[in-house]
């Protein structure tokens, strides 16, 4: 089902299965905006009046959130900014000045005279932080919903993520490679709640595709062999 031998391939190869181009490959900020998933423990809470802070490990989806978060809210007309905070930074970027929203990636890499200024910002601009450390301590009290994110990562979730990245990059009217439900059975049982190392795995994956074939948890056990050796 998948191509073992690379060599020199055309530019539009992942045609063949289906694509415009690999599917689990690098995103620009348009499309994973475009791309990310809203968790529906997530979207119960942006109906109210709350901060929100998204907890959990690496690669468990806490950007796509906030992005998913931003679209959303961005497409109810309010003013939404998100910023990420790389390693070795301690500072923020953005402008509060006339958001409604701010989106902050990594918050727990603030110095705690910046987490001073978010806290002062909490009346006039509505917060939504993805963290690796509790930072409920810096709100009132009542006033921030915290979401452990690695809690909804299930098997349905894994394919509702996957379904909506592959139906993004899908060629319309066209045959396209997909996944079995035993495959995403796997991909979640391999991978648990690390997302970002399950889309690495399957760009491993489109890369072999010659067809547009479903792809089962056979096929994927033997490509993970094969990256493994």
């Amino acid at each position: 089902m998948m191509d073992a031998a690379r060599g020199q391939r055309p530019f539009f190869f992942h045609h063949h299965s289906g694509y415009r181009r690999n599917p689990f490959g690098a995103l620009d900020d348009d499309e994973w905006a475009d791309v990310a998933l809203l968790p529906e423990v997530v979207t119960a809470v942006l109906h109210h009046p709350v901060h929100i802070q998204l907890l959990g490990p690496m690669g468990v989806g806490k950007s796509s959130v906030l992005l998913a978060i931003q679209r959303e809210l961005r497409g109810r007309g309010q003013q939404v900014a998100y910023e990420y905070i790389p390693a070795g930074q301690r500072s923020m970027r953005t402008s509060l000045s006339g958001l409604d929203v701010f989106c902050l990636d990594e918050a727990q890499r603030l110095s705690w005279r910046w987490r001073r200024r978010l806290r002062r910002a909490q009346g006039r601009v509505r917060l939504c932080l993805g963290s690796h450390a509790d930072l409920s301590a810096q709100f009132a009290p009542g006033a921030v919903v915290t979401i452990d994110l690695a809690r909804h990562v299930t098997v349905a979730y894994w394919q509702q993520t996957l379904a909506r990245r592959l139906a993004y990059f899908a060629l319309p009217d066209a045959p396209a490679a997909t996944l079995s439900p035993d495959a995403v059975e796997f991909l979640y049982t391999t991978f648990g709640c690390d997302l970002r190392a399950g889309e690495y795995f399957l760009y491993e994956v489109w890369q072999g595709l010659a067809t547009a074939v479903p792809l089962t948890a056979a096929d994927l056990q033997r490509r993970l062999q094969e990256v493994g050796d």
